[in-house]
Parts: structure tokens; C-alpha cells; sequence
């Protein structure tokens, strides 16, 4: 009752001294009677800004601060202040004289943090810009320039095609989320080192650019591409040592030695027929395979345990004598399939021969099945010509 006394005292005496002292109580009177909790319950970011007052209002607004104040500022505008008070919603700045600007938590960084002071401190001194204004007071955003910082870094990496890290903050049945120069950025689970689990959160990882759109905002990322600039090459039919890293129906990803990520398909498990991965194996059970292809550009590997079996169904029956015999069963194997393909050739030369002598090829000895085929095709080619 008697602040209020006072006041109506003050501004009777204000209307005999004329309208600059008017303004000056009337600015002193909104000072008193404003609550910051309104402005903040009010505001909560950028999706916000449609509640705010126009520009007219805003320069209306600081056209009655005293003629020492600075001009209103614009949306738009770059403008240095000073955090003197921060809450759970975001942090007031003090700009100069009487202005004062308010920050959103969700305007804070590129990823909005939990509490402002994870960002800023009481004193900091900070310029940001202006993005919209609510009942006169400029609202700021640090996100806007950080944003523009960090599209501009992220499309020089993607023009180098380097490796960066990121780091995981999320998990799901695609793969994972990440965080990448500040942004949210995806990491396919077919582009990742063997399965994406939770035990990923918290941890980085070195990983490539996959796609990048910045008009859409989208950031998708490869570990395999990242991976295959320190691959060493895998010589096809090799046995080489891994670690099982997830099951999917489908097939097992391991982790081989190196760190190249391969898949043992299900149909190259055995010979017998396999239904269920996870009852034969578990992950980070140690294996042999064999490396029947390798896409070092991709980072992908492709293996198997079929052929190392001496009899079919052996990895089913007996899968450990299988790892433990792999080399002596690798070196088998290969002698078969040259035996085989030294077969395949003797046969197709022998049917090669016979269309030579029905169509009169030369007598010369051919070197191959390629180059008696092509003397077969140059001669029906020469007897075209010859009866025309």
C-alpha cells in the first residue's frame, strides 16, 4: 500500500513537470511492474517467434527510453550484451542502458542443452543476433551464426572427403544417431562396423560423409568408408581370424583382424541348411573364415565357413574341429576347385576342338578356350566374306 502511495504521488507530480519526466516514471513504473516469468513462460524458441510483437511495436516501445539509450534493434541485427540472469527457460542479457534482450534456452546452441548455464555464466559477455523481439524485448539467438559456422565446415569435409568423428547419442532399429559439428546426423546400421547396440552411446567413432543436403538439413554418415581408407587387402580365398559382433537373420557381421568389418551370410554358413544364427553362435565368439570377396571402396567383406567343411554340415556338427582344421580345409578346398576349373577347361576345349574340325580351323594348337573360340568366330567371319 505504500509503494503504491508513492507512485501515485510521484506521477502527480510527474503531469506538473511535463512529458519527459512523464516518460522517465512511466519506464520506471514498467520496470517495477514487469514480471520476466511472463516473458518466459511465454517464450520457448524459435517455433515461438509468431507470438512476438511486430517491428513497429519494438521501436515504439524503445522510442520512449531516454534520449541517452541506444536505437531499438531489428531483427536481423548483431548486437553484444551481457547475461545478468538466467532460469531453466533461458538467460537475460543487458544490452546498454535500460535495454535488456532475452536468450531461449532453445536458441542457446546448435543442440538446445538442458540448463543455458551449460552454454553461458552470469557476467559472459556475448553477440548474438537478433531473430524476433516479444512485448518490445529483442529475443537472441546464438544458434543462427553457429548454425552458418558449422555448414560451412561441414561442406568443406565433405569436399575433401576426410574422416571426422561423431558421437553416438542415440540407438535404433535403423542404426544410430550422432553428433557431428553440433548437428544431429544419422549413421545407417548397413554402414556401421558390425551391429549398432546400446552399449554405442557415449562413445565417437571416425566415420565419412555417406550424403550431405543442406538445404534439407540432412547429415548421413558411413564408419565402412571411413574404415576402408585404412584397410589392408584381402586376398580372396585367405582364412583369416574374427569376432562375431552381431547376429541378424540374415547373417553374422565379425570384426577381423585389422578392423574390417565382413558378413558371413547365412547361406555361407554351411552346406547343410542353417535356420536359427543365434543358437549356433553368441557375440564375441572368436571364428575362422574364409574371404570370398572384398570391396575395399565399400568396406565390405564377404565370407564364409561353407568351405572350409570337409563334409557337409560340419559347422553344425562339429563347428569347433571346423575353426581348428580351417587352414588345412582352406588349402584342401582350393585344390579342389583348381581341379575342378582345370576339369571345366579340358572339357571345353575338348567341345571347342570338335567345332574347330566340323567348321576346318587351322591345325595350331589353341592356347586357350578363348582363343580357339575367337579362331572359330574369325573363320565363320573369313567364309561369310569368301562366299559373298
Amino acid at each position: 500500500m505504500l509503494k503504491l502511495l508513492l507512485l501515485v504521488s510521484i506521477l502527480v507530480v510527474a503531469a506538473a513537470f511535463g512529458p519527459t519526466v512523464q516518460t522517465r516514471v512511466r519506464n520506471a513504473h514498467m520496470a517495477l511492474t514487469a514480471s520476466l516469468g511472463s516473458v518466459k513462460e511465454r517464450f520457448g524458441g524459435r517455433s515461438d517467434l509468431t507470438t512476438m510483437v511486430d517491428e513497429e511495436d519494438m521501436t515504439t516501445t524503445f522510442a520512449e527510453v531516454g534520449d541517452e539509450d541506444n536505437a531499438p534493434p531489428k531483427r536481423g541485427d548483431t548486437i553484444t550484451g551481457t547475461v545478468v540472469e538466467m532460469d531453466d527457460n533461458g538467460a537475460m542479457l543487458q544490452i546498454t542502458g535500460k535495454m535488456c534482450g532475452y536468450l531461449p534456452l532453445k536458441e542457446a546452441a546448435l543442440l538446445p542443452p538442458k540448463h543455458v548455464k551449460e552454454v553461458v555464466d552470469i557476467g559472459q559477455e556475448l553477440t548474438a543476433e537478433v531473430v524476433g523481439t516479444l512485448k518490445g524485448m529483442p529475443v537472441f539467438s546464438l544458434r543462427t551464426q553457429q548454425l552458418v559456422e558449422a555448414w560451412a565446415e561441414i561442406l568443406k569435409v565433405k569436399e575433401a572427403d576426410t574422416i571426422f568423428e561423431a558421437k553416438v547419442t542415440e540407438v535404433n532399429k535403423g542404426g544410430a544417431v550422432c553428433q557431428a559439428f553440433g548437428l544431429k546426423a544419422f549413421l545407417p546400421g548397413s554402414h556401421y562396423l558390425g551391429v549398432p547396440d546400446e552399449s554405442l552411446i557415449g562413445t565417437t567413432i571416425g566415420v565419412k560423409f555417406l550424403d550431405c543436403v543442406a538445404e534439407e538439413g540432412k547429415l548421413v554418415l558411413s564408419q565402412r568408408r571411413a574404415l576402408a581408407e585404412s584397410q589392408v587387402e584381402l586376398e580372396k580365398g585367405v582364412v583369416i581370424s574374427g569376432t562375431i559382433t552381431g547376429l541378424r537373420n540374415y547373417g553374422a557381421f565379425l570384426e577381423l583382424e585389422g578392423g574390417t568389418a565382413g558378413l558371413l551370410h547365412i547361406s555361407q554358413i554351411s552346406y547343410d541348411r542353417i535356420e536359427n544364427l543365434e543358437q549356433m553362435f553368441t557375440i564375441g565368439q572368436k571364428c575362422k573364415v574364409m574371404v570370398i570377396e572384398h570391396d575395399k571402396q565399400n568396406g565390405r567383406v564377404a565370407l564364409s565357413t561353407k568351405n572350409l567343411e570337409m563334409t557337409p554340415g560340419d559347422m553344425k556338427k562339429d563347428m569347433q574341429m571346423v575353426f581348428d582344421n580351417a587352414e588345412e580345409n582352406a588349402k584342401a578346398y582350393h585344390e579342389r576347385m583348381e581341379s575342378e576349373r582345370v576339369s571345366r577347361e579340358a572339357a571345353a576345349l575338348d567341345i571347342v576342338a570338335g567345332l574347330d574340325g566340323v567348321i576346318g580351323g587351322g591345325s595350331a594348337e589353341p592356347e586357350s578356350v578363348a582363343e580357339s573360340i575367337e579362331n572359330i568366330l574369325a573363320s565363320i567371319v573369313s567364309d561369310g566374306t569368301d562366299a559373298e
